[in-house]
């Protein structure tokens, strides 16, 4: 038996790709080709998305600063000619470059609800309570990329804006300015969203799916082994029916506790939802099998073969960690198996993007009448919270580049005056100094500073670096 440890980050990066990333907080490389049939409108965009990216919490007359250009900003949310498709077209033309040269990507979809308390009228929302709640809101299902390497996030590759009638029992995505698109099923928002995913990447880039429990089913995997040439790593949520190496029948959940080990690793688990942070160690054990298809499902009547990677916290009593994976990708050893495992913890990238795009971004506040226009400022916040998580990697201190690739020269020149031992040092000690204008303590128990701090403190040191050069 062996043990190891889940790294999830490289301890270097490519200089080159580097400077392709901009993590000063503009968003303008990101909708500079967006084609909205007007050249004025394209420049509307990217000084709209300026503006808002400065202060992405506050309203959107407070980020715009003046009644003139609030005007414009809602104006512009609803022209005709405006779709929110187009603009992640261009921002997704801008990933591009953060994908040159890679081998592989992995693509991360989930959904996040969208609820407007503040606004009970506005129209085009759908039903997304349940029996004891009557809410009104979107279902927004996204699929973003992640270098597989680093496990950072590239930006957002699909987004479907899911609206439900549950009493018509239907559900279309609302697709910008183009025709509704009508879902046969809750599953289809999956598929739908990774052949998005494929056909927009280059041929010699593989994907690998990377989905929690609701991607389960057997139409999935058998579309992305047969039809898509892509890999996937799915958490299995059904007890499904399974042929094992031996040749007989059984399921997939027990059959998998019976595998054997190959070894154990820790994880940090961080608090939340009433849990104690902690540090779990989990066993791993790995083999593989055939998935049957559903007696109830006719237009699928072969197997699909899987590799399973099994994950069991050991010594925890209250909601041990227990996740049956299945994979396309190999898992004949454990280092393999780790991999697999570190590639599936990936996926909680895209929910510190939703929370950036609601606490950071506030996109629930927002006072857009019709869902129609807020799917305009949807996507142009999207873009906008994939900016701001990029600071939470440095402030891990795990993104190794100068100083000069992340602050200009006036910003550098104010942080060593204020911290004179920056003199001479690394990216991480700068990343630092801007968390601690934003509030950061820096004790030697705090944890690394996250992107709302560093968020805080590099937009103090614009403005400060901004005074400066006016003055100069």
């Amino acid at each position: 038996m062996q043990s190891g440890s889940l790294s999830w980050r490289s301890d270097g990066d490519d200089e080159s790709e580097l400077r392709e990333t901009d993590v000063s907080g503009k968003v303008r490389k990101e909708f500079q080709s967006a084609e909205l049939g007007d050249d004025r409108l394209t420049d509307r965009l990217i000084q709209v998305g300026d503006r808002l990216v400065r202060a992405p919490a506050e309203s959107i007359p407070n980020a715009c600063e003046d009644w003139a250009f609030t005007k414009a900003t809602y104006r512009f949310c609803d022209n005709e000619s405006v779709d929110p498709n187009e603009i992640l077209d261009a921002h997704k033309r801008a990933q591009r470059s953060r994908i040159r040269g890679k081998e592989e990507l992995l693509v991360v979809s989930d959904t996040t609800e969208l609820v407007f308390p503040r606004h009970p009228s506005k129209e085009g929302l759908g039903d997304i309570g349940n029996s004891k709640t009557d809410l009104e809101g979107v279902k927004v299902h996204s699929t973003i990329g992640l270098d597989p390497q680093t496990h950072r996030m590239t930006g957002v590759i699909d987004q479907q804006s899911l609206i439900e009638d549950q009493q018509a029992s239907t559900k279309h995505d609302a697709n910008g300015k183009d025709e509704p698109i009508e879902l046969e099923s809750e599953q289809e928002k999956w598929i739908r969203g990774d052949r998005q995913a494929s056909h927009w990447l280059v041929e010699e880039v593989r994907p690998i799916f990377i989905h929690d429990r609701g991607a389960d089913a057997f139409a999935f995997y058998h579309e992305v082994t047969d039809d898509l040439d892509a890999g996937f790593i799915v958490r299995a949520n059904q007890n499904r029916c399974i042929q094992t190496p031996s040749g007989t029948d059984g399921r997939l959940i027990d059959w998998s506790e019976n595998l054997p080990e190959q070894g154990r690793t820790s994880l940090e688990i961080g608090r939340g939802n009433g849990r104690k942070a902690r540090e779990a160690e989990l066993t791993i054990k790995a083999g593989s099998c055939e998935l049957l298809p559903p007696q109830n499902d006719p237009t699928h009547t072969e197997p699909v073969k899987v590799n399973v990677v099994r994950i069991d916290e050991l010594g925890e009593q209250n909601d041990p960690i227990q996740w049956v994976l299945l994979t396309t990708e190999s898992v004949t050893t454990f280092s393999d198996s780790l991999t697999v495992v570190d590639s599936y913890r990936a996926r909680w990238t895209i929910e510190d993007w939703h929370k950036v795009l609601k606490t950071g971004c506030r996109i629930e506040e927002r006072r857009l009448e019709t869902w129609e226009r807020m799917e305009v400022l949807l996507s142009i916040y999207s873009v906008i919270a994939w900016k701001v998580l990029e600071l939470r990697e440095l402030a891990r201190g795990e993104v190794h580049h100068s100083p000069e690739v992340l602050l200009t020269e006036t910003e550098r020149s104010i942080l060593e005056t204020k911290f004179p031992e920056l003199t001479d040092n690394g990216p991480k000690a700068y990343a630092i100094a801007v968390a601690k204008i934003g509030g950061y303590l820096d004790r030697g128990s705090d944890p690394p500073p996250g992107w709302e701090t560093m968020w805080k403190g590099l937009k103090k040191l614009q403005t400060l670096a901004e005074g400066y050069e006016l003055h100069s």
